[in-house]
């Protein structure tokens, strides 16, 4: 996913006594027992659409105030995350990874959106890798993930970029627009933007959605990891509890998001700005899956191999060590 469209929520806690429990699955994890204020904030982007449920049902407890802001670029996330004093930052897991290695405190606490990432054309004979030869693909943002995983599946199916295939870089808002008004005929793009895309153009279709593609080459065991919740250790330390409740209680929100597309969608409206009707209809493809880090290493490592080997400095010159995952204690 792009930085643009991927960027950041993070929350910021004071320091606070814990007493009391909440059920959460099978565990019951401390609540805090005096008031304290969060601030969470997100991208209009789906990592953030969970915490729209979690605001609305005061998920994290009564005394939990949660003041909520949207935060729209690439620099607050760096200013976030190397300020001690946040909780959590959802991040692209490209960019949790280079934050890390790059020094900052850090943990991968999950990893809640995958894949994400179609290509499309309005060609109808247009069907396999090897059809895009001679064409002019659009991409969003050069070196991303985006750019960087495309070319990597061209280079797979012996496609050179600059030879056999010319790329030609926007963002993601700037690709549908053209799409719908024609001017793209080959474009590679991330949800919702495909999903509203085909919505203003009925000849768009998707031939090659990444996930099943990625799975193709490196084995039907792996997913593209694409956005993930990175939190301070200082914070960690300081609020072990807190941390287990947020992604316990995350991961329900998800679930429920999921499961309840039009009045998640109702939310994400209300809180984000967001057509409803688009959210609602994108939402099968928006990649949405909760998974605690641990149990995500192997798609991580996996598709931090293929950065590496493409653009070493989008992870940060190197593979996270096991430091780096969220182990919960």
């Amino acid at each position: 996913m792009g930085r643009k469209i991927l960027l950041s929520l993070i929350l910021i806690l004071s320091i606070t006594v814990f007493g009391g429990c909440k059920q959460s699955g099978n565990k019951e994890v401390e609540v805090p027992k005096e008031e304290i204020k969060i601030v969470i904030s997100g991208p209009k982007a789906p990592p953030t659409f969970p915490l729209l449920r979690m605001i609305e049902t005061k998920a994290l407890g009564e005394n939990v105030k949660i003041d909520f802001k949207i935060w729209n670029g690439v620099e607050e996330l760096l200013t976030i995350a190397t300020n001690s004093e946040y909780g959590f930052l959802a991040v692209p897991v490209n960019t949790a990874a280079k934050l890390y290695n790059k020094g900052v405190d850090i943990k991968l606490t999950n990893v809640n959106t995958w894949g994400v990432m179609y290509l499309s054309t309005t060609d109808s004979k247009c069907n396999h890798w090897e059809d895009l030869k001679g064409k002019k693909l659009y991409v969003p943002f050069k070196s991303a993930p985006p750019d960087i995983v495309t070319q990597y599946f061209l280079e797979e199916y012996g496609l050179k970029v600059g030879k056999d295939v010319d790329i030609i870089y926007s963002t993601p808002s700037e690709i549908a627009q053209m799409v719908k008004a024609g001017e793209v005929e080959y474009a590679m793009n991330i949800e919702p933007f495909i999903t509203a895309s085909k919505m203003e153009n009925e000849k768009l279709r998707v031939i090659f959605d990444y996930m099943k593609e990625w799975k193709k080459i490196k084995g039907s065991e792996y997913d593209i990891p694409n956005a993930g919740i990175v939190t301070n250790n200082k914070f960690l330390k300081e609020h072990k509890e807190l941390v287990k409740l947020f992604e316990k209680e995350y991961e329900k929100a998800l679930i429920w998001t999921l499961e309840n597309p039009k009045e998640a969608a109702q939310l994400v409206e209300k809180y984000l700005g967001l057509n409803k009707d688009l959210i609602e209809k994108s939402m099968p493809t928006l990649g949405l899956k909760y998974k605690h880090s641990n149990n995500a290493k192997k798609d991580l490592k996996k598709y931090y191999e293929t950065l590496l080997n493409f653009k070493a400095d989008s992870i940060g010159g190197k593979i996270p060590n096991e430091d780096y995952y969220y182990e919960e204690k």
